[in-house]
């Protein structure tokens, strides 16, 4: 069974990197270049995410994701403000109900 971290950079990451990247290149004319430099990834994973060409997996998670928190997350990045790319990923993976991982958790930890 995978771990937690596994299934968030299997899984999780992919969907919140799918929907910027579609949301970049469609509504923001990005290129997907651009896009992919911004996320991290080569231009062939954001080529993949444009097309669908990624597990129903990803694509059920992509669902769950609250589009009014990532819409503004898309147009600070869309402005030029590539600081935002990382704070949004971890922003919308701790927004996932079904998902618990262990750093949403670890703001309950007393030390």
């Amino acid at each position: 069974m995978p771990s937690t971290y596994e299934t968030a950079t299997n899984e999780i990451v992919p969907a919140i990197r799918s929907y910027l990247a579609k949301e970049l290149v469609n509504k923001h004319k990005m290129s997907q270049e651009k896009v992919a430099e911004l996320l991290n990834v080569a231009q062939a994973a954001v080529s993949k995410y444009i097309n669908g060409n990624y597990s129903d997996r990803v694509k059920g998670i992509e669902e769950k994701l609250s589009r009014k928190v990532l819409d503004k997350y898309v147009e600070r990045i869309a402005q030029g403000e590539e600081e935002y790319v990382n704070p949004c990923i971890c922003k919308m993976c701790q927004t996932i109900k079904s998902f618990d991982c262990a750093f949403s958790s670890a703001e309950n930890i007393k030390v």
